[in-house]
């Protein structure tokens, strides 16, 4: 007995070191970070090959942009078993060169907080990193700070962290441990580390079970305007009606909304989200949580939705993503373009907006679909889209919306209303799945095979051909009505230029074309707009107030703005009014329903938005 345990012993040593020696060990301290850096340290994996490359990702998925994460470390070192050097060389930007490799047992480096530095080509913030030791909040973006070794990224991670008492760390990654000081994580391989962001703050987090998955949402905000029992209520039917959409369960078991909420102006003068398969990560302006609300919504709506593609449908060049040298896919319709439309969809299909306003975002799509070229394939901008059509990227929010929006019509079309573009979306998640990845150049013969020769058709004149979407012809099949340009009478906003400061306020920053309503009125030059008809004019209420100003108001009706300029060096509020005055001008992409629909387009039409 005591020889078999002394075997099982020594077996159980063997299988701890060959376990140490396939496996990748991080440390973070958090506690040591100073001047904007963060002291990082890798255990390596055996070695043995005489030389091998060590990569930081110069691109990683859902950023469609070149970042080049290695340009923010330093101090770069590696070293044998007793803290001795082992050479290398740099070789890029991102890639670096350890000869005599099979000596090397650690490296260790320095990460630069990407949201401060003073580099170009800036990190849109959702991607980046942060390292705030005073405040007490870490954004760790793992793909900014860990890396691999070429060929062995599909090796398992341990990544210990060290804290200051009292932070806690939101994150879709699977906990080890949590201790007051110390947490540690598992990783399976490289591909889900960089998946998997992690914020470390004071806690304000809530979870729930939605559709089979539990749903955490973590917040931090500075002022303590927004809660995460505030956000969680506010984004709960939107994910109860996404369950519904998806069939009624999630494709999911877990979920992390992780919010960071900024003051001022942002290094990147913008703000926004990054998806990931099992979280999302939003940096949002502070504001009040009436104000922010909208905003989450719509951004969640959408980040959300990437837990069917492309975490269940992607490519080959998605599922065995190169961070050094990516390949892209053709089909950022898909990816972005149909969660973009399932994410308005949603809404409106399960009463959380109007089919009105339903109305007003397809012709915000088309409006800014407008400023893209109208002849090139999607496929083609999507393979090229980090040189070539590099600018050309945020089409797919529109015009890739709108691919969706003609997919999901003709379909229902076809099916007589029995099958639509989620129902082909769960039927292409159950044809590959996380772990198997289509073809790009097959999967335009996939959904043909799965729905109708006419939708592939569709999809070769319309993404991969050179051909204008049929927007009348689809939208006619539900009956709504749509005109290209119309000449319309409205009442003027006095024809001025708006911008945004660094408080995210909407002020007067061009006025060379206005007219007689804005003199009549006295607009000066960086009059920030308090309030219009008496309803407060703020980035999130200005299109709703505008329209409600449109829509109510009568030429000769007294038009009351309230503004705040400076006066002789002191900031005044004043009152500016003048009678409505009417102008005529081209309006673009007129959309109504109608009033007599027939009876295929009521069906068509109850069938994709649960409406008559």
């Amino acid at each position: 007995m005591k020889k078999l345990s002394a075997l099982l012993f020594l077996c159980l040593l063997g299988i701890s070191a060959l376990s140490a020696q396939e496996r990748y060990e991080v440390m973070l301290d958090l506690t040591k970070t100073q001047s904007d850096l963060l002291p990082v340290e890798v255990t390596l994996p055996a070695i043995d090959q005489d030389s091998i490359q060590y990569h930081m990702p110069k691109i990683v998925p859902g950023t469609y942009a070149v970042y080049d994460f290695g340009r923010f470390v330093t101090d770069f070192k590696v070293m044998d078993a007793q803290g001795n050097a082992v050479p290398f060389t740099q070789l890029s930007d991102n890639r670096w060169l350890i000869t005599d490799a099979r000596k090397a047992k650690k490296i260790s480096y320095l990460v630069e907080d990407t949201w401060d530095t003073e580099k170009d080509n800036f990190v849109f913030e959702p991607g980046g990193t942060s390292f705030e030791f005073d405040k007490q909040v870490y954004m760790l973006n793992t793909h900014g700070i860990i890396g691999y070794l070429q060929g062995k990224n599909n090796l398992k991670y341990v990544i210990d962290i060290k804290k200051q008492k009292g932070l806690f760390a939101a994150t879709s990654m699977k906990t080890v441990s949590a201790a007051e000081e110390q947490d540690r994580f598992n990783s399976p391989n490289y591909h889900e580390l960089a998946d998997a962001p992690i914020m470390y703050s004071k806690p304000d987090t809530i979870t729930r079970n939605i559709g089979g998955a539990e749903v955490l949402v973590s917040v931090f905000s500075p002022e303590g305007k927004l809660t995460a029992n505030f956000v969680m209520d506010e984004i709960f039917p939107i994910l109860e009606a996404q369950k519904e959409y998806l069939g009624g369960t999630l494709p999911v078991d877990r979920y992390a909304f992780l919010i960071y909420l900024f003051n001022g102006r942002s290094g990147s003068g913008g703000y926004g989200a990054l998806e990931h398969s099992y979280s999302s990560l939003y940096f949002l302006p502070e504001m009040d949580p009436e104000t922010i609300t909208q905003t989450v919504r719509d951004v969640a709506a959408h980040e959300f939705f990437h837990i069917v593609t492309p975490l269940n449908i992607h490519s080959e060049e998605i599922g065995n993503f190169d961070f050094i040298d990516p390949k892209m896919s053709q089909h950022l319709w898909l990816y972005e373009g149909v969660t973009e439309y399932s994410a308005m969809h949603v809404q409106v299909k399960y009463g959380l907006m109007s089919k009105e306003a339903f109305l007003d975002v397809i012709k915000e799509k088309l409006l800014v679909r407008d400023r893209f070229p109208k002849d090139l394939p999607f496929t083609e901008m999507s393979a090229n889209v980090l040189d070539k059509y590099a600018d050309y990227y945020g089409n797919v929010y529109y015009k890739g919306a709108l691919i969706g929006l003609c997919l999901d019509l003709q379909l229902l079309k076809l099916s007589d209303g029995k099958y639509d573009l989620q129902q082909l979306m769960r039927d292409l998640a159950k044809e590959y799945g996380k772990n198997t990845s289509f073809k790009d150049k097959e999967l335009f013969d996939k959904i043909e095979a799965l729905t109708y020769p006419e939708i592939g058709d569709f999809l070769r004149t319309y993404v991969s051909g050179p051909s204008e979407l049929p927007i009348a012809e689809m939208l006619e099949l539900a009956g709504i009505n749509y005109e290209p340009q119309a000449e319309i009478a409205s009442v003027s906003l006095g024809s001025i230029g708006f911008n945004l400061n660094e408080e995210n306020e909407i002020y007067v920053d061009d006025i060379s074309e206005m007219n007689d309503f804005g003199k009549a009125i006295g607009f000066q030059m960086g009059d920030v707009m308090l309030s219009l008809q008496g309803k407060q004019l703020s980035l999130p209420t200005f299109q709703d107030v505008v329209k409600e100003y449109r829509e109510n108001t009568k030429e000769g009706d007294k038009v009351i703005f309230e503004v705040r300029r400076e006066v002789k060096g002191k900031q005044k509020v004043k009152k500016l009014k003048a009678k409505a005055q009417l102008i005529t001008k081209t309006v673009y992409h007129v959309l109504n329903y109608e009033e007599n629909p027939t009876e295929q387009q009521v069906m068509i039409r109850k069938a994709w938005l649960n409406v008559d």
